[in-house]
């Protein structure tokens, strides 16, 4: 990930000085992180490496039973085998108890990679710690402590990866309300209150603005992810609109399926949108048009589960072999996609700042289930140095962006020690441009 062209060669983004922006070996550059978290000497420096065989990775995602998960476990397996490691996974049910016991007999087992989705923001310092205390590297995808800090936890907590919000929520937005003909009513089913995924309602919101005969009648915080919530906020808004509703905006895919069930029984054929980039969902927005007779989904914004389980195996192997982050690459947004109902005109969304993507398309990447066109070891700083290449588009998320986590001047500890790198924005402009750079002139197997 780091940025090798743009900042140095690998053997000088590596040191563990404290001079701003240079040397990260405590992950922020300026001396405020904690080293290694206390691990002893478990914990390999740039010119030393890993002290054992790395030969194991380790997922701990909600349910294994949703496919976006399975998706995420099917990269992460073929990245894994490409190195010459195992991939193994265990679904926590949304208990934090579980999970941590689960992560920490995956350690006891040898695991020498963590990649894991709290089940609430507030689990991640937990997980984090428990990966610390023992030197594994962590990286943590779709949940985000509130103002926790990589840094403040130690260096082993490699990456926090978050697919964008404000932005990506915005966009569904947009295509809903042209499929709507700019006008008419919609509602929003929202995900848990307080959870970073949430904060894709504030994107859709300002959306909203630019369609003045658009009218947002209710929004309900679903207090979950699945199609059982989906179904119970879209029958609690039947019963209070009826044939009111001309639209819904649905945070997640998975309760706008919910929401669809409820639809189609109250006949009732009209747009919704998706998230998140299930199988379900892609399938779902293939068989179901405007012209169905169905509720059907515009889009879904997809976020690229598989090659984020590869990821974390690349760039875990990278961490084994003394390879360290910049401060801008340990907190970053994952572009999204826009896969469109192959019925809808995509010219009407050309002024849309996307990449689109055919259903097809996605498919045969994001659930290749082992037969992907990804390059893993290409995105290893280790294994290709200086050409290294993500083959994805990330972002760091810039400290003027953390309202977007959520993380407001009301809700900011007291005590919270931010790392002088964060107010660097030429440093940032460097790590962005870097990434840009690399991920244009590789193989983007979605472009």
């Amino acid at each position: 990930m780091v940025g090798t062209s743009a900042i140095g060669a690998l053997a000088g983004c590596t040191g563990n000085g404290g001079n701003g922006n240079g040397g990260n070996g405590n992950g922020n550059g300026n001396g405020n992180g904690n080293g290694n978290g206390g691990n002893g000497d478990t914990t390999p420096t740039p010119e030393e490496g890993y002290d054992r065989e790395i030969d194991k990775v380790f997922m701990s995602p909600d349910s294994l039973e949703i496919d976006l998960w399975r998706a995420f476990l099917n990269g992460m397996k073929e990245a894994a085998q490409d190195f010459g490691m195992t991939a193994d996974a265990q679904d926590h049910g949304g208990q934090l108890s579980q999970q941590i016991s689960q992560i920490e007999g995956a350690i006891t087992s040898g695991a020498d990679i963590i990649a894991a989705t709290a089940p609430s923001d507030s689990g991640v310092r937990s997980l984090a710690e428990t990966a610390v205390s023992n030197g594994v590297p962590f990286f943590e995808y779709w949940s985000m402590g509130k103002w926790l800090l990589p840094s403040s936890v130690g260096e082993e907590f490699v990456q926090y990866q978050i697919p964008e919000t404000f932005h990506a929520g915005a966009i569904p937005a947009k295509v809903l309300f042209e499929e709507m003909g700019g006008e008419g009513n919609y509602v929003m089913i929202l995900g848990p209150e307080g959870h970073i995924g949430s904060y894709r309602q504030q994107g859709a919101l300002a959306a909203a603005e630019e369609y003045p005969d658009i009218n947002l009648l209710d929004q309900i915080y679903s207090g979950g992810w699945t199609r059982r919530h989906g179904r119970e906020v879209m029958s609690s808004f039947i019963s209070n609109y009826g044939d009111d509703i001309d639209g819904v905006y649905a945070n997640n895919g998975t309760l706008g399926l919910g929401a669809a069930s409820v639809l189609s029984e109250n006949d009732m054929a009209i747009p919704f949108t998706g998230f998140d980039g299930a199988l379900s969902n892609i399938e779902y927005l293939q068989n179901n048009g405007p012209d169905s007779g169905e509720p059907y989904q515009v889009q879904e914004q997809a976020a690229p589960p598989f090659w984020q389980g590869g990821w974390a195996v690349a760039k875990g192997w990278d961490w084994l072999h003394g390879w360290r982050p910049e401060t801008p690459e340990r907190m970053m947004w994952v572009r999204t996609l826009t896969v469109l109902n192959p019925e809808l005109d995509q010219s009407k969304f050309s002024d849309l700042e996307t990449r689109f993507a055919t259903p097809e398309e996605y498919l045969s990447v994001a659930y290749s289930d082992g037969h992907s066109p990804y390059d893993w070891k290409a995105m290893s700083v280790h294994e290709s140095g200086d050409d290294w290449d993500p083959q994805h588009e990330l972002v760091p998320i810039r400290q003027s962006e953390w309202n977007q986590l959520q993380w407001t001047e009301d809700n900011r500890p007291n005590n919270l020690d931010i790392p002088d790198a964060y107010d660097d924005e030429e440093f940032f402009d460097q790590i962005e441009e870097d990434y840009r750079r690399r991920n244009e002139n590789g193989d983007n197997p979605y472009l």
